[in-house]
């Protein structure tokens, strides 16, 4: 597997990767009009407009994208900004190829030369929680999802880690 750099090539994959695992990922948690709201011609508007400002990298599998993460400076609190520069915008694994170590690979690949950072994830989603905390996030704060005119609870995990310093 490749972590790489994501290119304009790769912007339908992240749409369809991002509608697909957001339908999986909250269903049951979200309403369905919510969940079924996410457009893969939204999404591919959305990611043409910002793959690059975003940060994103991408995994590769035998020429298939099959994940992707989005990060860079704190931009959803700043409050946490001198403690947590950085943050995880998002990160999607294609649902068949879950468990399978690829969100793991992108998040080492995304969070390798930063010392402190934020990722924000929905309360009720007790996988991403589950997995974030295995990262060594620590929950900094709460917060407030919206959508459908409703208010979702999340949490706001911190992450620190050393950075050697090269001479």
């Amino acid at each position: 597997m490749e972590i790489r750099e994501a290119t304009a090539q790769d912007v339908a994959e992240i749409a369809r990767i991002h509608v697909t695992s957001w339908r999986v990922a909250y269903a049951g948690k979200l309403p369905r009009a919510v969940v079924a709201q996410q457009s893969l011609a939204q999404r591919q508007k959305l990611w043409q407009q910002r793959y690059q400002a975003d940060g994103v990298l991408v995994a590769e599998d035998h020429g298939v994208i099959v994940g992707f993460i989005a990060g860079g400076p704190q931009r959803h609190h700043e409050t946490l900004g001198a403690p947590y520069p950085q943050e995880v915008y998002g990160l999607y694994v294609d649902p068949a190829q879950q468990q399978r170590g690829v969100g793991y690979q992108l998040w080492q690949a995304r969070i390798a030369d930063w010392s402190a950072w934020t990722v924000d994830c929905l309360a009720t989603n007790a996988v991403a929680l589950r997995f974030y905390t295995r990262q060594g996030g620590q929950l900094v704060q709460t917060g407030n999802y919206s959508a459908g005119q409703q208010i979702f609870p999340t949490r706001v995990l911190g992450f620190h880690q050393s950075v050697p310093v090269v001479e």
